[in-house]
This record gives structure tokens, sequence and C-alpha cells, in this order.
């Protein structure tokens, strides 16, 4: 009976799988801001209900295209501190891990990795969008990528 009790100690100790961080750059995107009414001035004066949506080209740090970056966000709270939420998929080869983040009057961006699918099914861990020192409208961006065990 102690030698049993042993083994599921043993055994309910193993380590977990490391986690993944996957580093990338987005870069060369589009670029779309929808304006509800009451009209505004665009982005940057945008009011509840507006809406951005963007897409980038994902490369390697080495340059080598690797996927795309497809993302919309919805402004719940316009005006000088402007708040909402953004919703986003790193689509790859093998497979797409999917985002959420909230909006702030930010360039750089974190949030949580939701889920996925193909190889990143069920993925959970965090996201940063950093934006390079001197680039305008955030192009490139380092994207960091941490994927949890």
């Amino acid at each position: 009976m102690l030698a049993g009790a042993g083994t599921l100690a043993v055994s309910g100790g193993a380590q977990q799988p490391p986690g993944e961080t996957i580093q990338l750059v987005s870069k060369s995107g589009t670029f779309k801001f929808i304006d509800v009414a009451p009209r505004g001035r665009g982005p940057e004066s945008g009011g509840a209900g507006d809406q951005f949506l963007f897409s980038a080209v994902l490369t390697t740090r080495a340059g080598k295209r690797v996927g795309r970056l497809d993302a919309r966000c919805t402004i719940t709270k316009g005006g000088a501190k402007t708040s909402g939420v953004c919703e986003g998929v790193y689509a790859l080869a093998e497979g797409d891990i999917h985002l959420l983040a909230r909006l702030k009057p930010e360039d750089d961006v974190t949030g949580a990795v939701v889920g996925g699918t193909g190889r990143y099914a069920g993925a959970r861990g965090t996201f940063g969008s950093k934006d390079r020192p001197g680039d305008a409208n955030g192009d490139p961006s380092d994207e960091t990528i941490t994927l949890l065990p």
C-alpha cells in the first residue's frame, strides 16, 4: 500500500512542459476607422460605438513572412481617456492565436491569449505589441506572444 502511494506522489509531481514564446514583427498594415453617429473627427476623438479595423503582415525578426494580424477595436468611452475592447487573431501557418485586449490611449498594447486553432488549440497566455521608437503610426511593431504550458 505504501509503495503504491509513493508511486502516485512521484507521478503527480511530474513537470509540466515549458511554455513557448513567439517573437514576431507586424508591419505594412491597413487601417479603417468606422465613425458611427454622432460623427466625430476620427480615431483620436472617437466616441462610444466607433470602431477601427486593422490588418498587418507578420514576419519573423529576420524578415520571413509567417502570417497576418487581423483586429477590431470598439470604443466604449471616447475623449482624451479613450477606452474600449480589442479582439484580434494572429493567423499563422500552423493555426490561429486568438487575442483580447483593453483599448487605452497608448501606443503599446498588452492583452490575453484566449484560445486558438490548429497547433494553438486551447492556447492561453499573454501578448504584447510594442511600437518601435521613431517609427510613425506603429509600423513596424514588435510582437511577443507568451503561451503558457
